[in-house]
C-alpha cells in the first residue's frame, strides 16, 4: 500500500481528503499528517490540537463522526480504522527529517501562495517520489486528471511523458470542473471524426460557494476579505491559467467570479466558440453534443455526471463528479453558427454545470495520485514556455489561431 503525506489541514480540502480517502479503491493512504499547531480552549481544558482537527475532519464530513476517533498515545487520528499519524510544523519550515518515513506522494494542500512557490513546494521531495499542488502553479507542469486519455490531438498543447519531473499542480477547483466540461467537447469531436478543429474563444462565468478563508465583518475591499453576509463579492478564479495552459494562442476569460454564502457546489457557465468540419462533411447537431456528454459521463462517473432533472444545488451536495452537467437543451446549448454568418461559421457551446469546489475537486486529486502511482507512463501538461511546440494532427482551419 502506498503511503501519503498530507500537507495541510485546516479547511475543507485536507479535511474532505482524509474524510474520502478509500485505501482499498485508491489503492494508497493518507498515513502522515502535517499541518499547523491548533490552540485550544482554556473552557475545555480537557481537549487539545487532536481533537481539533477531528472536529475540523466531522464538520466537512459529518457521516465519519462515530468512524474517527482520536489516538493520543500515538499522536494520531484513527479514520475507519486506519491510523494516520499527526505532525505540527509549518510546510515552510518544519524538519522533514522529523517525519521518519518516505512517501510515494505528498499533498500539499496549504494555500496557492506556497504551492506557487518553488522554495516550499520542492523541498517535499525529500520525502516523497512525487509532490501535487491542490491550486495552479505557472512555474509547475499541470497534471488536470479529467484530460487524462482525452483525445489531446485536439488540443495545441498535448499531454506529454512526465519525464523527469516530480512536482505537478493539480490546477484548481474551478479548472477542475472546466476540464470535465472541456473532456465532453473533445470525446465530441473524437465522436464526429473532425478533421479540422479550431477553437476562437473561451468565456466562463462562475458562482463561487464561501470558503473557510472567508469572514463575518469586513477587513477590507478584497472579495475574501469582504463580509460573506447578504453579499456577491467580485472576484476572479485561477481558471485562466489553465486555459493558457492548454490553449495558449486563443483568448480566454473568467469573466465573472461571484462569491456567495452558500454551500458548494457552485455555478459554471463556460462558452466554447469554435470551427471545424468533420471528415463526412456533416455538421454537428444539438444530439451529438447530448450523445457524447452523456457517453463521457458513463465511461468516466468522477469527470462528468448528467442531470436530466435540473435539481437546486442542494440535490448535488454529495455528488463527488467534477462537474455535473444539466442536460436539457434549455441549458445545454449548441449553436452551430452562433452568428448568423454562414459559410465557414463560428460555432457555440454553452455548457451549465454545478461544480464542486470540495468533494468533486478532492476526488479528482485523490484520483490524480492513484494515476501517479499506478500509471506505467504518466502524463501531463506544460506551458509552451517549456515545451516544444508539437504539431497537432488535426489540421488547423486558421494558423493564427492554432499552434503549427
Amino acid at each position: 500500500m502506498n503511503r501519503v503525506l498530507l500537507i495541510g489541514c485546516g479547511a475543507e480540502i485536507g479535511a474532505s481528503l482524509v474524510a474520502m480517502n478509500d485505501p482499498a479503491a485508491d489503492g494508497f493512504r493518507i498515513t502522515t499528517i502535517l499541518t499547523h499547531p491548533i490552540e485550544g480552549d482554556t473552557k475545555h481544558p480537557h481537549l487539545d490540537a487532536l481533537d481539533a482537527l477531528y472536529a475540523r475532519i466531522v464538520l466537512a464530513e459529518p457521516e465519519l463522526l462515530d468512524v474517527v476517533r482520536v489516538d493520543r498515545v500515538q499522536q494520531a487520528l484513527v479514520v475507519r480504522g486506519h491510523l494516520i499519524r499527526v505532525v505540527w510544523g509549518d510546510s515552510q519550515t518544519a524538519d522533514l527529517t522529523a517525519l521518519g518515513e518516505r512517501y510515494a506522494v505528498a499533498i500539499l494542500a496549504t494555500s496557492k501562495k506556497e504551492i506557487g512557490d518553488d522554495a516550499v513546494i520542492r523541498r517535499f521531495t525529500d520525502v516523497a517520489r512525487f509532490v501535487v499542488g491542490v491550486a495552479e502553479a505557472a512555474q509547475l507542469p499541470s497534471l488536470y486528471i479529467n484530460l487524462i486519455g482525452a483525445p489531446s490531438r485536439f488540443l495545441p498543447n498535448p499531454l506529454r511523458s512526465i519525464g523527469a519531473d516530480r512536482v505537478f499542480a493539480l490546477g484548481s477547483c474551478q479548472s477542475n470542473g472546466w476540464a470535465a466540461q472541456l473532456r465532453g467537447l473533445l470525446e465530441l469531436a473524437e465522436r464526429m471524426d473532425v478533421s479540422q478543429w479550431d477553437i476562437r474563444r473561451l468565456e466562463v462565468d462562475i458562482v463561487h460557494p464561501d470558503t473557510p478563508t472567508g469572514r463575518l465583518g469586513t477587513k477590507s475591499f478584497e472579495a475574501r476579505s469582504q463580509d460573506a453576509r447578504n453579499n456577491l463579492r467580485p472576484s476572479f478564479s485561477q481558471l485562466e491559467m489553465a486555459m493558457a495552459t492548454l490553449f495558449p494562442e486563443v483568448p480566454g476569460v473568467n469573466t465573472v467570479a461571484l462569491r456567495t454564502l452558500i454551500m458548494p457546489p457552485g455555478y459554471q457557465l463556460s462558452r466554447f466558440f469554435l470551427r471545424y468540419r468533420t471528415a463526412s462533411g456533416v455538421r454537428i447537431t444539438h444530439r451529438d453534443v447530448a450523445a457524447a456528454f452523456a457517453d463521457t459521463a458513463v465511461r468516466l462517473p468522477h469527470t462528468l455526471r448528467m442531470a436530466d432533472v435540473p435539481l437546486g444545488s442542494r440535490g448535488f451536495e454529495r455528488c463527488r463528479a467534477s462537474a455535473v452537467v444539466l442536460a436539457s437543451e434549455r441549458f445545454l446549448q449548441w449553436s452551430d453558427d452562433a452568428f448568423g454568418i454562414g459559410g465557414n461559421p463560428v460555432s457555440e457551446l454553452l455548457v451549465q454545470a454545478y461544480v464542486h469546489n470540495v468533494r468533486g475537486y478532492c476526488r479528482s486529486v485523490l484520483d490524480a495520485v492513484r494515476y501517479l502511482t499506478t500509471a506505467t507512463r504518466p502524463e501531463c501538461f506544460t506551458t509552451l514556455s517549456r515545451a516544444a511546440r508539437t504539431m497537432p494532427s488535426v489540421a488547423p482551419m486558421h494558423a493564427h489561431s492554432q499552434i503549427v
